[in-house]
């Protein structure tokens, strides 16, 4: 017979589900993590991952989205009452976002990101279409971006961070946070607002 969950014990699930799944996505790497895997490391029996989720694939899904809400509930409440936010202050937040510690598609290998585009293979996440889309949400709510910025260089200057950590061994690890930064004040110097 199953068990009848209320929303609170389902909410609680789903949140030890999901921080069994960061940690194992850093630990074992999505190719070698199973369903038996994450529900032991959770604590919580295997029917209750098909509760949320019909398959593997879906959970990857569900932490890459889990790790985009967390930056948006953190900008929605650092934007002030008319619902926007500087430039700087948003880049700093932003910045907090990739360091390893805070996002786990930091963390993982090379070889969990194949498995991720090979396994994930809706436009939701890994096309340029949703990149933009997500970005745009964005642009509206922050003060000093200059109208003319073309959106593929901000992305790409996004997306050469998690190259970076992708191929961390090639890279002199203890800089890899530098280099961040660096490209953060380089994103801001290319889409700030010129000076009058």
């Amino acid at each position: 017979m199953a068990i009848a969950f209320t929303n609170e014990q389902k909410d609680e699930l789903r949140e030890k589900l999901i921080e069994a799944g960061f940690e194992l996505s850093t630990t074992i790497g999505f190719k070698k993590m199973t369903i038996a895997k994450i529900t032991e490391a959770a604590g919580v029996a295997v029917g209750s991952f098909y509760i949320f989720y019909d398959s593997k694939e879906s959970f990857a899904k569900a932490l890459i989205h889990e790790t985009e809400e967390r930056l948006m509930r953190n900008l929605m409440a650092k934007l002030a009452a008319d619902g926007t936010i500087e430039l700087r202050e948003f880049l700093d937040l932003y910045r907090d976002c990739f360091r390893p510690e805070n996002n786990f598609l930091l963390r993982i290998k090379l070889e969990d990101w194949v498995w991720l585009k090979t396994h994930i293979t809706d436009d939701s996440y890994f096309a340029r279409s949703g990149d933009a889309d997500r970005l745009y949400k964005i642009l509206p709510h922050i003060n000093g971006v200059r109208k003319d910025i073309n959106p593929g260089v901000v992305i790409n200057f996004i997306k050469s961070v998690y190259a970076m950590y992708q191929n961390r061994e090639t890279f002199f690890e203890e800089s890899l946070q530098e280099n961040v930064d660096l490209i953060f004040d380089t994103i801001y110097r290319y889409i700030r607002e010129k000076e009058a």
